[in-house]
């Protein structure tokens, strides 16, 4: 079963979204000022309690997720004290970060790197592995056919990249990930927010593509 994971919130309003739809995941950029959809830790705090009161359909609490790049220890203990439910770490991890984890982590995958894949799947911190196109955030595809061939048993699979209302289904049928990651996806023409129908839109694209 396919779960559903908007990321790249902003406000509230749009947790509340998140939180109207029944996804399972609502992911928060932090500490990455590069992204025109970072937020300060306290603004992170403030769409916190929103995303906490959501239930998925499967009647589990909505996970909250940390989406961060190349966290300091600081920065992980900041995170972790705010309430985040999972962390999700882009590019470098160095060791005192890695030690800091004490929630389960999302290893991002920006293009296929082969040795850290093997790193990681053997990783007990390391709940799964999300694939992305080369640029985080760019909403650009990329090509699908080595997650085919993956090893499901250790890590789950988590699809990002360009993933849209309209291309979702067909990301749903040919992959078969255990989540997929939509942010640019779901955002305004303006690229200054999140649009509530097109979230409508792309949790419903998933849930029927789920029942074909």
């Amino acid at each position: 079963m396919t779960k559903i994971k908007i990321c790249g919130l902003t406000t509230p309003q749009e947790a509340s979204w998140v939180v109207e739809e029944q996804a399972d995941y609502g992911g928060i950029v932090v500490f990455y000022p590069k992204s025109h959809r970072n937020r300060t830790m306290e603004e992170a705090r403030a769409i916190l309690p929103v995303l906490k009161q959501g239930r998925a359909p499967s009647g589990e609490a909505i996970q909250s997720v940390a989406v961060t790049v190349s966290p300091t220890p600081e920065q992980v203990e900041e995170i972790q004290e705010a309430g985040f439910d999972r962390i999700q770490v882009h590019g470098e991890l160095p060791q005192a970060s890695f030690d800091a984890i004490r929630i389960p982590m999302v290893r991002a995958f920006n293009g296929w790197d082969r040795a850290l894949y093997e790193r990681v799947r053997r990783c007990a911190k390391v709940e799964a592995c999300l694939f992305d196109a080369g640029t985080p955030g760019s909403g650009q595809t990329f090509d699908w056919e080595f997650l085919k061939r993956l090893p499901r048993e250790e890590k789950l699979l988590f699809l990002a990249g360009g993933l849209t209302p309209e291309n979702v289904a067909q990301a749903v049928r040919e992959v078969r990930p255990d989540a997929v990651d939509v942010s640019s996806g779901v955002e305004r023409e303006t690229k200054d927010g999140k649009d509530r129908e097109k979230i409508r839109a792309f949790v419903r694209a998933v849930r029927d593509a789920r029942q074909a």
